[in-house]
């Protein structure tokens, strides 16, 4: 009994140390993203997929895209995770409010574990947060949730 109990034991810890290498990778982002800036950041993040060589201008353009962005905002003073949502076992998406002087943007990461490996499957970041939640909260939207 005591034999599949240990066997039962490093199953579950192999499953749990399997679904936390996203976050991990989150953490490690965003320490990056902290203490070296957003270009090392990205290349970090997407470098957890092999299959992002190929798309070294996307990559490119994704940082100076967000470098110019942030140029307007200010300084990063932080970030909250909005939500984490599972697709079954191989895919998870993680969507993040990132706190800068002026106002926040929003990032977005997705991942995704065919078989064995997570990586990062997409990465967005865009400044309409404020712009849904004010949509959310209108009248019409109120009294549609009411009624449910």
């Amino acid at each position: 009994m005591k034999q599949v109990f240990i066997v039962a034991l490093m199953l579950w810890s192999l499953n749990m140390s399997a679904q936390d290498v996203p976050q991990k990778f989150v953490d490690q982002f965003f320490s990056i993203y902290q203490t070296k800036g957003a270009n090392d950041a990205i290349d970090y993040i997407f470098s957890t997929n092999r299959w992002m060589n190929e798309s070294k201008d996307q990559i490119e353009n994704v940082k100076f895209k967000l470098n110019g962005t942030i140029k307007l905002i200010g300084k990063y003073e932080g970030h909250d995770l909005i939500t984490k949502k599972t697709v079954g076992e191989h895919l998870l998406v993680y969507t993040f409010l990132v706190r800068y002087d002026r106002q926040p943007l929003r990032f977005t990461m997705m991942f995704y574990n065919p078989s064995k490996e997570w990586r990062l499957y997409n990465f967005s970041y865009d400044d309409s947060l404020d712009e849904e939640l004010q949509e959310a909260a209108k009248a019409y939207r109120l009294k549609e949730n009411l009624q449910n």
